[in-house]
């Protein structure tokens, strides 16, 4: 399922990882003990899966068994089951890289229906091309048992991009009765020139 689109070489695009995955350890994963990082294995995904985790272990302790990388493979359950037995407070969705939207969504809604099967109540990180490439987690929410699993878990968290303002926000989503996703910001911090104009020319795959 790989592809790539836009503008940016590939060593352009690994390094708008790092500097997105440096402000997810710092942010996103903010306030959690063990993290687990289910992501696509593709060079892109697990660039940012990486900045994540030396993000996140250099501003809140470096220290064995608080961060773990798990790939996607077609056996979700097996992967997903391994995840859960490995208890983390959170799993941070690494999705959307090198891969079209159409099948980031695909995979989301498969990872989510696991996690349910699993009976997995933590917190579920999400990345922005996964909260967009799900319309805003509707393709989930319009399935009313993956909705009321969902409103069961801990939290739910995204991040999101404004290039043109130089921004990244971060938030907390709730869903509604009627199943309808909503943020509300916790964090927020600018960006460099340099990192918002390497966002402009990334283009996920169509």
């Amino acid at each position: 399922m790989s592809a790539t689109a836009g503008k940016l070489s590939l060593g352009e695009e690994v390094y708008l990882r790092g500097l997105t995955g440096r402000l997810v350890g710092i942010y996103l994963f903010k306030g959690f003990n063990k993290i687990a990082i289910l992501t696509y294995p593709d060079r892109i995904c697990e660039s940012i899966s990486s900045a994540a985790s030396v993000s996140y272990l250099d501003n809140y302790g470096y220290a064995e068994n608080k961060i773990k990388i798990f790939d996607y493979d077609k056996n979700v359950k097996e992967v997903i089951k391994k995840i859960v037995e490995w208890n983390p407070d959170a799993i941070y969705l690494a999705f959307g890289g090198e891969q079209k939207m159409v099948d980031v969504n695909n995979i989301t809604i498969d990872v989510i229906k696991a996690l349910k099967e699993e009976g997995y109540k933590g917190n579920i990180l999400i990345h922005v091309r996964t909260w967009l490439a799900t319309k805003q987690l509707s393709t989930i929410l319009s399935n009313n048992e993956l909705r009321d699993y969902l409103k069961s878990v801990s939290g739910i968290r995204v991040f999101t991009a404004d290039a043109n303002s130089r921004k990244f926000a971060f938030h907390l989503i709730t869903i509604s009765e009627d199943g309808k996703a909503s943020i509300n910001k916790y964090a927020e911090t600018d960006i460099t020139q340099e990192h918002a104009d390497l966002l402009k020319q990334s283009i996920p795959p169509s």
